[in-house]
């Protein structure tokens, strides 16, 4: 069902049926600034002829090169293997020198101004492109640098302006790859103190606190951190490029298989019988996947720090390419705590920013990555400024929603039971072993996993705020501004309809897009959306109706 003037799917949908009202019609966002070169009168009305125009490092003719062979590296040594016998490298040459040839057109083409009112990059040596923003839509300035970068000593600068930036493509976006890392935190700091016009009654020490080298630091990564990595799938996926690596290669694959520590370890864990054997089998590989997510997880988010800038928070993480970025609290629009079971056994987590600006999905801007719960709570209460809505219990959903969750989660059972069976039909009595174990091993995890789903199942509402909880596996815990909210939809399927029960879902320009509470009354979905935004069901309140009730199956009511 589609509330009149909302977009949807219109009636008829025998599978499901959705319930739609749109409580804004434009982003936050204001219009674009960014200018390509089709349109050249305007981007010459907003250079600056008083500010001089700048290139970038001469030294990014050495990192450019550096960082395209080193991607190109697995295609060399296939080359070299595969032509082991040849006298001639002609094709390395002309790769080489293409990749040289490429960098030196990028710095010659590529300049840029930082004027009164307007920052204008020129890039582009066959395909000519210029970009400019404005400087009183600039939101963050980023940084980033791999190994390369910090050892020539430049850096990769990103300019934000909000919103936008999520759908922007690489030509599009204010990027300038590499400039003298010197001039960072100078250009840094003259981007971002206009900010300081936004409120008069900031003092001079105030704009200090929004510079890059000041503020309060919120949380720094710490070594005792690495205990939650192997308990993802970080390692795994590690693993299996390696896999992929060593099979593609033949006799690398064979050398490790024939190692005496491998050979004797497998020969162990087959001695032992079935199932200890796969039991341990699996154990190994994870242990072996635990070790290589370590190393990544530290790669990857060591020298991890949030400081609070006042307006902004910075974080930066990486060892090997390390990123800075700056979040405008003015865009965040809430929090969500990953709270995945395989992590909370462990007393660990995640926190993740609900913010506009930021692609669906990326990990970029993880404001915590995997650490102690008691640290992702007290990160989540410091941004929000407020305790309440990270330890508020929830509110528990009726039986017929607990019921889903056991019905639901009893599914997979009744597929690896029959698998069993079925191996146990083609081998023989050899697999009674399976049949004896795997069923009832089965039928308890996921009753536990069952039951855990039912444990973190609720929502809460607060002044302003909607708090959500679901899942098990991929736990979170949702804290959502309502004004953020942008739309509400009211969804069932065809087994929630006979179950009287409904998920409603809030829709917000900011993070994934749309943050759901699960399998609530089908009688309260819409009141729970007037609640956080009143007046949004006044739609459904039309004299059509005598009886006063509009929408049997959503509850929603007369006055």
């Amino acid at each position: 069902m589609t509330a009149p003037g909302a977009g949807g799917r219109p009636d008829g949908d025998d599978d499901e049926v959705r319930s739609t009202v749109d409580t804004a019609t434009a982003p936050e966002a204001g219009p674009a600034e960014e200018v390509l070169a089709a349109d050249e009168p305007a981007v010459a009305e907003k250079v600056d002829p008083e500010a001089p125009w700048e290139r970038l490092s001469w030294r990014m003719l050495l990192v450019y090169p550096l960082g395209m062979l080193t991607r190109l590296l697995p295609l060399f040594l296939i080359s070299l293997w595969l032509g082991s016998n040849r006298s001639n490298y002609w094709f390395e040459i002309v790769i080489v020198s293409m990749v040289i040839l490429g960098g030196v057109l990028r710095w010659l083409s590529t300049s840029y101004q930082v004027g009164s009112t307007h920052i204008i990059l020129r890039k582009g040596f066959f395909s000519r492109q210029v970009v400019t923003v404005a400087r009183q839509r600039i939101r963050s300035v980023d940084t980033e640098s791999d190994l390369f970068h910090r050892v020539l000593r430049v850096s990769i600068v990103e300019v934000g302006t909000g919103r936008s930036d999520s759908g922007k493509s690489d030509a599009e976006r204010f990027r300038l790859d590499a400039i003298d890392t010197a001039l960072v935190e100078p250009l840094r700091d003259e981007l971002l103190k206009h900010r300081r016009a936004l409120d008069p009654s900031l003092s001079e020490e105030d704009e200090v606190q929004w510079g890059s080298k000041y503020g309060e630091d919120i949380a720094r990564w710490k070594v005792t951190w690495a205990r939650f990595a192997p308990f993802s799938f970080i390692g795994f996926g590690v693993l299996f490029s390696l896999w992929l690596i060593t099979w593609q290669m033949g006799d690398m694959h064979d050398r490790i298989m024939d190692l005496a520590v491998v050979e004797g370890t497998i020969a162990w864990l087959d001695s032992l019988g079935q199932p200890w054997a796969s039991v341990g089998k699996c154990v190994a590989i994870w242990a072996v996947a635990g070790v290589l997510a370590i190393i990544t997880y530290a790669i990857r988010y060591g020298k991890y720090a949030l400081t609070d800038h006042g307006q902004l928070l910075y974080v930066q993480n990486g060892v090997l390419r390390r990123k800075h970025q700056a979040l405008d609290k003015a865009r965040l629009r809430g929090v969500e705590m990953r709270l995945p079971v395989y992590l909370r056994m462990l007393g660990g987590g995640r926190l993740e920013p609900i913010m506009t600006g930021t692609k669906k999905g990326a990990t970029a801007s993880t404001l915590l990555p995997q650490a102690p719960i008691k640290d992702v709570r007290r990160v989540a209460i410091r941004i929000l400024g407020d305790s309440t809505p990270v330890t508020v219990p929830l509110r528990r959903h009726p039986w017929k929603a607990v019921r889903r969750r056991i019905t639901r989660g009893l599914l997979p059972f009744w597929i690896v039971a029959g698998l069993i069976v079925l191996v146990r039909i083609d081998s023989g009595p050899s697999a009674d072993i399976w049949v004896e174990w795997g069923i009832p091993a089965a039928l308890v995890f996921l009753l536990l996993l069952a039951a855990d789903r039912i444990r973190m199942l609720g929502h809460a509402l607060l002044p302003g705020m909607l708090v959500s909880s679901h899942g098990s596996w991929s736990a979170k815990r949702t804290v959502l501004e309502a004004d953020g909210i942008i739309g509400w939809t009211v969804t069932q399927s065809v087994f929630q309809r006979s179950a009287g029960v409904a998920t409603v879902a809030a829709a917000t320009p900011a993070g994934n897009g749309v943050y759901s509470v699960m399998d609530i009354d089908a009688d309260e979905a819409w009141a729970l959306a007037e609640a956080l935004t009143p007046g949004i069901t006044d739609v459904w309140h039309h004299d059509a109706d005598p009886g006063g009730r509009v929408s049997p199956s959503l509850g929603v009511r007369r006055g």
